[in-house]
């Protein structure tokens, strides 16, 4: 083994040198819009999420990560008298929960969602959502509140193709316009839905941290979420899946429905999204795998070739059956040969021999390959042999062991 260190040595500095570039190395701005309250990314919801005790003041707040509104698989529902908050690129969920979620808003409870497709949702609330033409935008788009109370001098800016979604029509007039853009155009509304309320936004990248810290934006969010009322807060990230390579920073696909609660958060998937420990790992299986080819080639020891061992089952029993035959035991014989015929039928036709009925003979029968005619001959001779009271005679003994030894035979044991 001391031949080796060497080049374990060189292996492991040459995976920590790795690992300490990596770490230290200037990571490029990652612009994926995850709205995760975990991402610190620009397009993360980490300070947004960190600020709601400050929003909501005495007031739970939990963030989900499994299908809250799916009682059969979590165990649990959303209590009354809470708010659902989600905020994401897509709102999209399958008939099932999407009708939970309804139902869960008209028992009296609110639902806040920020997205630029509400997908079912919206095609239930009978909204519709466009987006700016190319000729109208400019560097930058703004946008405000209707609330005199909440309504800034000036609207608050944001980037070109940041906040360009609006409510584009609605085949009903039963909503409240909260907010709008530089064009008129409603991008934030309040629909009554049984006795609950529906707060819908267009503009999802508001509530990220890249606009939350901005001094010319950053009350736009917090004007937005204090229409909700001081209740339990449910952030909902569920339908937000970790994309491969991002591993706990961010959430950055849509997940179709709800009915798979499953979310990987394995110590494996975070080591492969983080290039450094990626690297390092590929690395030491490489390291391992040429080590194996060149180092370990013609290294084993000869393998000692070793007999099989002699097989002296047959001649115990043997033994011990003459033994019990000279001392004329004819008992013990006969309920030794039951209980190893009994063995033999539970390891043989994977039986149970508990209980012994028509159905017992049948499965003996089919799966043996024996006819029906000699099963019952030869079990209710065991019967009649477990039942009587000893001493069992000789000739009783011959017959039995003629009625087994024809059974092995004719299933070919």
């Amino acid at each position: 083994m001391t031949q080796y260190r060497k080049y374990i040595l060189l292996l492991v500095c040459t995976l920590l040198g790795f690992i300490l570039v990596e770490i230290y190395r200037p990571k490029p701005t990652d612009w994926t819009t995850s709205y995760s309250n975990q991402d610190d990314i620009p397009y993360g919801t980490q300070v947004l999420y960190g600020l709601l005790p400050d929003v909501f003041p005495h007031q739970t707040i939990t963030d989900t990560k499994f299908p809250v509104f799916a009682k059969r698989n979590t165990g649990y529902s959303l209590p009354s008298k809470s708010t659902y908050i989600n905020i994401y690129r897509t709102f999209s969920l399958d008939s099932v929960n999407l009708a939970k979620l309804l139902g869960y808003v008209g028992q009296g409870n609110t639902a806040f969602v920020a997205a630029e497709d509400f997908g079912s949702l919206g095609d239930t609330l009978h909204v519709e959502v466009d987006y700016a033409d190319s000729w109208k935008l400019k560097d930058s788009v703004s946008i405000n509140f209707t609330n005199p109370l909440l309504k800034s001098s000036s609207n608050y800016p944001f980037q070109r193709a940041s906040v360009d979604a609006y409510f584009a029509s609605s085949k009903t007039t039963q909503w409240q316009t909260l907010g709008y853009n530089n064009w008129g155009y409603a991008n934030f509304i309040k629909m009554a839905f049984g006795r609950g309320f529906f707060y819908l936004s267009t503009v999802p990248k508001a509530f990220s941290n890249y606009y939350v810290i901005q001094n010319s934006s950053s009350e736009y969010a917090f004007k937005a979420l204090s229409y909700l009322p001081q209740q339990t807060i449910f952030w909902d990230e569920y339908i937000q899946m970790p994309s491969f390579g991002k591993g706990f920073r961010t959430i950055a696909k849509s997940q179709k429905n709800l009915g798979d609660d499953s979310y990987d958060t394995s110590p494996f998937r975070y080591i492969v999204s983080q290039p450094a420990l990626r690297w390092a790992y590929y690395l030491s299986i490489l390291g391992i795998l040429l080590f194996m080819i060149f180092e370990a080639k013609r290294r084993q020891r000869v393998i000692p070739i070793i007999e099989t061992p002699k097989d002296t089952s047959l001649a115990f029993i043997e033994t011990v059956g003459l033994l019990y035959f000279n001392n004329k035991d004819h008992t013990s014989i006969a309920h030794k040969k039951i209980a190893h015929f009994w063995a033999f039928v539970r390891n043989k036709f994977y039986l149970t021999t508990h209980i012994i009925d028509d159905d017992f003979k049948n499965d003996l029968s089919n799966k043996s390959g024996v006819t029906r005619q000699a099963v019952d001959e030869l079990i209710d001779y065991i019967t009649t042999i477990q039942r009587q009271q000893p001493p069992i005679s000789e000739k009783q003994l011959v017959h039995l062991n003629f009625l087994i030894e024809t059974f092995y035979h004719d299933t070919n044991y």
